[in-house]
This record gives structure tokens, sequence and C-alpha cells, in this order.
């Protein structure tokens, strides 16, 4: 199951423990991690990303959700998530729209305290006590979100509200046209044309945007999909038959989310015909 997680720690030296961790059980097949970061709230309250001591990368895939993460947690969370304004009320919003929650968040934003390291990392499990064990044995408190499929019910909201208002407003011209031929009609009609006009590009602008997170879905399911198959390549026998249960699970999922988005974009068509 694909989950957000974010482990505090009170070192550098036990995050990147804790990091490694991760990749060996990414090895093992007991989780597959797609995406991984270790970062430090310094004392201005600056968060900024660690390297490992020897150079070498950490990250898996540079996902939204990480870098969402790591965007909120280096403002006042509460805030950004409530009632702030600017780029961290946006970080805020998008993590909101990729389905995690305020509630985490703010429990992540409240353990990184200036001085204090945490690991994000977004990962697939099958069972929680494997990661919770390795964690604490390396004094590490960890937080984990199931990353609910908010953003797409959002999108298809979105746009099928921009349809209603469109419909709606051509309605409305198309009333006030038959009531009267007055001048003052004639001018009304001309106003709500320009409205008609507006909420046509917009509906074409998130037209647009609806295609790019489809392609956007596309190629993060590809990415999850390559990770898996890499990590099935080196697996053991035992773990083969789980990665495969994984594997199927995360393209059932994605294709779902296509489709679904994929039929919304084909009743806009349908009402724009």
């Amino acid at each position: 199951m694909n989950k957000v997680i974010f482990v505090a720690f009170d070192s550098e030296q036990k995050a990147f423990e804790g990091d490694r961790a991760l990749h060996e059980m990414h090895r093992d097949g007991l989780i597959t991690l797609y995406d991984d970061a270790v970062v430090v709230k310094e004392a201005n309250g600056k968060v900024v990303v660690r390297e490992e001591p020897d150079g070498s990368p950490l990250a898996t895939l540079g996902g939204m959700v990480t870098g969402g993460l790591i965007g909120v947690l280096g403002g006042p969370v509460g805030a950004a998530v409530g009632l702030g304004t600017g780029t961290m009320v946006g970080a805020a919003f998008d993590l909101t729209r990729e389905g995690v929650a305020r509630e985490f968040v703010e429990d992540a934003g409240a353990r990184l305290e200036p001085g204090k390291v945490g690991l994000i990392a977004e990962i697939d499990e099958d069972w929680q006590v494997p990661l919770d064990t390795r964690m604490e044995a390396l004094g590490g408190h960890l937080l984990r979100q199931t990353k609910l499929q908010i953003e797409d019910a959002y999108i298809e909201r979105d746009i099928e509200s921009s349809q209603k208002e469109l419909e709606a407003l051509e309605a409305e011209k198309l009333a006030s046209i038959q009531a009267a031929q007055s001048e003052k009609a004639r001018k009304q009609a001309e106003k709500l044309q320009a409205k008609i006009d507006a909420a046509k590009n917009t509906l074409t602008g998130k037209e647009n945007a609806l295609t790019a997170k489809m392609q956007s879905l596309r190629d993060e399911g590809q990415d999850k999909v390559s990770a898996l198959e890499a990590q099935k390549a080196t697996a053991s026998a035992d773990t083969k038959s789980q990665l495969d249960r994984r594997l199927a699970n995360v393209r059932g999922d994605y294709e779902r989310r296509i489709a679904r988005l994929q039929d919304a974009l084909n009743r806009r068509k349908a009402a724009h015909a």
C-alpha cells in the first residue's frame, strides 16, 4: 500500500542509518522505496536536504509528495495548512490534494524542531512491523500516512463545476435574448457572452491540465513499475511473489486512476460537442 512516512531522529548519523535501512529493506523486498530524503531544520527554521557523507545520492524518484512535505516543513506548518498565505499555502494545498492529511503534516512539523533531523520517504509496504522495528531500533519516531487519491476527485469535480457554470451562463444569455429585444437586453447579452468566452477559456485550460495530469500519472506509474521490476530482478525467490502482488496492485491502481480521469475528460468533450 502506497504511503508517505516521516521519521524523526536526534542526529544526522541516525537519520542516515535509517535511510540506509530503508534501502536495505527495499533490496530485501520488505518494502518498495520510491523516494527518500534526509532533512535538517536549522536554527533559523529553514529545512535543508542533507546528502550522505560519502556523497552518494539518496532520492530515488524525486516525488511530488516528498518535495511538497519538505517545503511545508520549512515554514509555519499550522498557518500554512490553515490560514496562512503565499507559497506555503500552495505547498500545503498540493499535499492535501495528493492525499496527505493535515494532521500528518502538523505532527511531522511539530517533531522537526530546530536542530532535529527527519527522514521522509514514499514507500509501498505490506506489513508495518518490519519498518517500525528497524526505525525504533535506531531511536526514530515514525509517522506514516496512507496516500488517498484526493487529487483525482478534486480534478473531476473542478472541471465538472466549471462545465456547469458555463452551461448556466449560456442558459442565462439565451433567456435574456428571448425575454426582450431592447438595447438593454442586447447589452446584457454582450456582457454574458464575455463571461461565456472567459468560462470557455478557463475550461480549455482545465482540459489541458487534466490531460497533463493523466500523462503525469502514466509517467509516475511507469516509474513505480520500473522500480518494482528492478527490485524484483534481484529479489530472492521468497519475496518475488510478494513483489508480483505489489506490482499488480500498482499497475491496477494507476490504470483505474487514469481511466477515471479519461472518463471525466470524455464527459467534458461530449458536453462541449
